[in-house]
């Protein structure tokens, strides 16, 4: 198990609620138009089979595709949907990273999809909706 962030890799700032409970999460800078996304899963990310929870990995990437859309928009955003493919799993313990891109942002909503890889191995990949407000 990884005790510290890979290099980069910067606390995300605390929020109250599930990202606090779910988290850290923590970004860092690619040279993209995204940074990276990452946290380090433990047992309290696990499931009864021993494999990470599908919830700890979609409650992550939904933070990050929100991040993503905020990001581009500096705008609040909701998740309208969120359409997941679980290809992968991984036992509690390796550094979960999270790569977004935004497709496409139209005036209320943006497009972005998502990918969530253990030690370089694709768990899961995404697709979402977002609606983008307008305060």
């Amino acid at each position: 198990m990884t005790t510290s962030p890979p290099e980069g890799f910067k606390l995300l700032p605390s929020r109250p609620g599930f990202i606090d409970h779910n988290g850290p999460y923590y970004w860092r800078e690619t040279g993209e138009a995204a940074p990276d996304w990452g946290f380090q899963s433990d047992g309290r990310h696990g499931n009864p089979y021993g494999y990470i929870h599908g919830g700890a990995i979609l409650g992550f990437l939904d933070t990050a595709l929100g991040s993503a859309v905020f990001m581009a928009t500096k705008r609040k955003c909701a998740t309208v949907s969120l359409d997941t493919r679980f290809v992968g799993g991984a036992a509690p313990g390796p550094w979960i990273i999270g790569r977004t891109t935004v497709k496409k942002v139209t005036r209320t909503f943006a497009f972005v999809d998502a990918e969530a890889f253990a030690d370089d191995r694709l768990l899961v990949t995404a697709a979402a909706v977002f609606r983008v407000f307008d305060e």
